[in-house]
């Protein structure tokens, strides 16, 4: 119980750090690579986030294989593996984490009568 609070506190906190770094790392790359190279490379990182959760969803529960089949495919397009990429990926696998996470509700409370059933 109290290493779930803990648990829950660090992803949270984790999240807030993310969510503050975001635009900074954004506005870094973009004055260093301009708009155009930036928007081409998040739209990279999050495909290749998308398909590697759609790949590995039920054999890697720890996200390992994920991570890497990201940096794989980067790397295969000749984009260097930095720290700023790293977060970049993490932006995405945050957002994809929202996304099912809003979807779960939803079906949840879709299956619990939550639902117009008149």
């Amino acid at each position: 119980m109290v290493y779930e609070v803990i648990g829950k506190l660090l992803a949270a906190a984790f999240f807030a750090l993310l969510a503050y770094l975001m635009p900074k790392v954004k506005e870094w790359l973009e004055a260093r690579t301009g708009k155009d190279h930036y928007d081409q490379l998040m739209q990279m990182v999050q495909a290749f986030a998308r398909a590697a959760e759609q790949l590995y969803h039920n054999t890697d529960p720890s996200g390992e294989a994920r991570n890497r089949f990201v940096r794989e495919q980067l790397a295969a397009m000749d984009v260097e593996i930095t720290e700023t990429v790293v977060n970049m990926i993490e932006g995405a696998v945050w957002e994809i984490n929202t996304e099912t996470k809003k979807a779960q509700v939803q079906a949840k409370a879709l299956t619990s009568g939550g639902g117009c059933n008149e």
